[in-house]
């Protein structure tokens, strides 16, 4: 997951929710001149869009506001020549060489102490002959030589590839032939996958170097920096770098086949709107100055850091805003809040069903005993939103959706019951502000998008659900496509074009959102994961929202399966249950709360669920095994009539023979 937008006010514009001067809410910007467009962009909306409270006009105007000022960011950047993301990180340790920028562990390092180990790493590089413009892999876990490594990257003008730890056989190997590098920086803690695919790795042309950890490898040279000067690397490695110029490979999840390397620019690094939220946050909580409040913010990250989640929208958000971040190796319910607690922890950091993980584990009263005032994130699901805020007493979440090699982004900041369970928020100012962002229709069968007779695609009214599409403009660093590494053909499938207008191109999210009339975006499902079943679209994500409240259920995770002799796919759920479900109870809560056309057929009940590295539920796997019980070793249960009944052989016999009514 990735951003390019700032979407918050700017320093000390005041943010009383509701009781702002009415100045405030027609001023957008405070360089004059250079965007004198905007007032009239505003003006020229009809008078009667402003009126009533569900518009939020303050909340709009801040946010058309935050879409103007991300450009004039950038052209900042650019006309500094300081658009390398290390700059960031640079002008933070300027200004507070001694704060803490990590602390892991239980071990502090100020930002002095990174500023120089990567200046250490930066010239060990060049004395490798790493030049401006390659890539270097980085194969290695959450920990301080990772940002050291990354920090030295970039600092010479290099390209990271930050290569998932979880990898292991094809999936690693195809991700480091990808990547194209000759060097790779391998965790002295994770030999392991490297060594069992050593000949090919070789066979690729890499020298293996070990960093992090004391051990020693007969195949990769250890990394000593003691003897590396801490010199700060000449500006000149990093002159004219430009906004599209990548700043990382990040990869996908792999989960519809092996990983693609999302080209990461250094625009896009610089641009990510999560420290504008934290200080849209301090606004809404706080009369402080949000600027300072917010460098004093203790941010937590238990996301990997070869993903953007944790690498972009927790450590980038750091190096601009001058917060420390808690990072630990990995997430673990049973440390989270310990770890946040004994930190003073402010700020917390969550991705897919890492809040379901802390809901479902068991009440403790020290659950609202913690500092932290924000958690921000992606993926929360609606039924579990406010159940986490509730218990755990935090009083502002902050969604955010965006992809790692997408043109768009939607942020929700919630602190109520309006616009719980939303991903993102745009009203109608800040839709006429940006126009870059449209749902189109879309056929949940062929997959592909609805067009016009005049070959146009559809924009979708309020509450249609459709495929997200989020445009693209070589000509704005916030919106340009970079697409993936040596990966021309996937880079094809994600790009629609004349799409509204002859010569206009979007970026196909594959994600099926509503608009409500209010402005708020909602989740559906992925492209693929909805299916038809009784001629009705069943998608995966509601049926899954509404049976995940069931109090015995742990986790659920819906998917379609195809049956011999049927049309379209019966709907299967794999569950991890308590030891308490009681089968038929649950059958009929689901045939009460959901279409009867969407309750699964068929259970298959597995004792943990299969999830990505960045905390996101495996389907694929799930759908090619499909509902036959010679090939699961897992317990299945079919529905016959109204209650779950085992499903063994001769069940499956009478399902596939047609002799069973489903």
């Amino acid at each position: 997951m990735s951003a390019c937008i700032f979407i918050a006010p700017t320093r000390n514009e005041g943010c009383k929710e509701h009781g702002q001067d009415r100045q405030q809410q027609t001023t957008f910007v405070t360089e004059t001149n250079k965007v004198a467009a905007v007032p009239a962009i505003a003006a020229a909306v009809p008078a009667a869009l402003y009126v009533g409270s569900k518009l939020a006009i303050p909340r709009d105007a801040k946010l058309a506001k935050g879409l103007v000022n991300a450009k004039l960011g950038y052209r900042s950047y650019e006309k500094n020549d300081t658009i390398n993301i290390a700059y960031r990180f640079e002008e933070t340790c300027k200004k507070h060489p001694n704060r803490e920028a990590l602390i892991f562990e239980g071990k502090s390092y100020t930002f002095q102490d990174i500023q120089r180990e990567s200046n250490r790493f930066g010239n060990w590089l060049l004395s490798k002959g790493v030049k401006r413009g390659e890539i270097v892999s980085l194969f290695m876990q959450n920990k301080p030589e990772f940002l050291i490594c990354w920090l030295g990257i970039n600092k010479i003008g290099a390209t990271g590839a930050f290569i998932n730890t979880n990898l292991a056989g094809k999936p690693l190997t195809h991700s480091l032939r990808t990547a194209t590098a000759s060097i790779l920086i391998m965790d002295a803690e994770l030999p392991v996958p490297i060594n069992n695919v050593l000949d090919e790795v070789l066979e690729m042309g890499y020298t293996i170097y070990s960093y992090g950890g004391p051990q020693q490898h007969a195949f990769a040279a250890p990394i000593d920096l003691s003897q590396i000067s801490d010199a700060a690397l000449p500006r000149s490695l990093r002159k004219k770098t430009t906004a599209n110029d990548i700043a990382m490979l990040i990869y996908t999840s792999g989960t519809t086949g092996l990983p693609k390397a999302g080209r990461f620019s250094h625009a896009r690094a610089n641009g990510t709107p999560c420290h504008s939220m934290f200080r849209q946050a301090n606004c809404k909580i706080s009369d402080h100055d949000d600027d300072d409040q917010t460098a004093n913010d203790r941010l937590y990250i238990a996301l990997p850091l070869y993903h953007s989640a944790g690498a972009v929208l927790g450590i980038c958000v750091a190096w601009v805003t001058g917060a420390t971040v808690v990072l630990a190796r990995k997430f673990s319910t049973t440390s989270f809040w310990d770890e946040c607690r004994s930190n003073k922890v402010t700020v917390i950091q969550y991705i897919g069903e890492i809040c379901r993980y802390l809901l479902n584990a068991p009440p403790s009263p020290l659950d609202k005993n913690h500092t932290i005032r924000m958690a921000h994130g992606n993926g929360m699901r609606p039924d579990v939103w406010n159940r986490f805020r509730d218990r755990f007493g935090i009083p502002l979440i902050g969604e955010w959706y965006a992809s790692t090699e997408g043109t768009g982004i939607l942020t929700n900041y919630n602190t109520g019951p309006n616009g719980a369970g939303a991903i993102g928020y745009r009203g109608t100012l800040a839709r006429t502000v940006d126009k870059g962002l449209k749902i189109a229709r879309f056929d949940i069968q062929t997959e592909e998008l609805i067009r016009d007779k005049n070959g146009r695609c559809i924009e979708c009214a309020a509450d249609e659900p459709g495929e997200l599409l989020t445009i693209i403009d070589s000509s704005d660093p916030t919106r340009a496509f970079q697409g993936y590494h040596k990966n021309a053909s996937a880079n094809t499938k994600k790009v629609v074009s004349d799409a509204f207008k002859v010569g206009d191109q979007y970026f196909r999210t594959g994600d099926i959102l509503r608009r409500d009339a209010d402005g708020y975006f909602y989740f559906g499902d992925r492209v693929g994961d909805t299916f038809r079943w009784k001629s009705e679209n069943v998608s995966t994500a509601e049926v899954s929202e509404v049976l995940s409240t069931y109090p015995d259920c742990i986790e659920v995770n819906i998917y379609g399966v195809q049956i011999p002799g049927h049309d379209g796919r019966a709907g299967m759920a794999a569950i991890v249950s308590k030891d308490t479900m009681n089968w038929d109870d649950f059958a009929k809560f689901a045939l009460k709360n959901l279409p009867k056309y969407s309750v699964p057929i068929f259970i298959r009940k597995v004792p943990e669920m299969e999830i990505t590295g960045t905390f996101k539920q495996r389907k694929v796997e799930l759908v090619n095994e499909g509902m036959d019980p010679a090939k699961i070793k897992d317990e299945m249960l079919w529905l016959d009539g109204h209650s779950y009944k085992p499903f063994k052989s001769p069940e499956h016999s009478r399902v596939v023979n047609g002799k069973a009514k489903l």
